[in-house]
C-alpha cells in the first residue's frame, strides 16, 4: 500500500445509523461535495450552496437538449437535400420542429 500525503494531519471517525448516512449523502450530492468534505463543511458551521439544478435533473434536461440537436440535425439534413429554389414546408418537418418547440418549452419550465 502506497503512502498518502494528507494536508490535514487529524482523522475524526463517529458512527451513524443508516438513516442518517443516506440523509448526509443525499445532502451531499445534492451540493456536489463528496461525503467527507460535505460533513467537513458542516461541521465548520461553513455554508453550503445548493446548485441551482440538481445532478439528476441536469442529466435530464442534457438528455432532452440531446434529442432536441437529434431533431435539429434531422430537419437541416432534410433542407439541405432539398434541390434549389424556395423550400416549401412539409408535414415532417413541420411535426419536426413543432417537437422540437414543445421540448424546449419542457425545459424551461423545469428551469423557471
Amino acid at each position: 500500500m502506497k503512502d498518502v500525503k494528507r494536508t490535514e494531519p487529524r482523522q475524526i471517525n463517529f458512527r451513524i445509523s443508516e438513516e442518517e448516512y443516506n440523509r448526509l449523502k443525499q445532502m451531499a450530492d445534492d451540493t456536489g461535495l463528496s461525503l467527507s468534505g460535505f460533513v467537513k463543511r458542516k461541521a465548520l458551521d461553513i455554508k453550503t450552496k445548493n446548485p441551482k439544478i440538481a445532478k439528476k435533473d441536469a442529466v435530464e434536461i442534457a438528455s432532452e437538449l440531446r434529442r432536441i440537436g437529434v431533431n435539429l440535425n434531422q430537419a437541416a439534413r432534410h433542407l439541405n437535400h432539398k434541390e434549389g429554389g424556395l423550400y416549401e414546408a412539409t408535414d415532417s418537418l413541420v411535426g419536426v420542429l413543432e417537437e422540437v418547440r414543445a421540448e424546449v418549452k419542457k425545459i424551461w419550465e423545469r428551469l423557471a
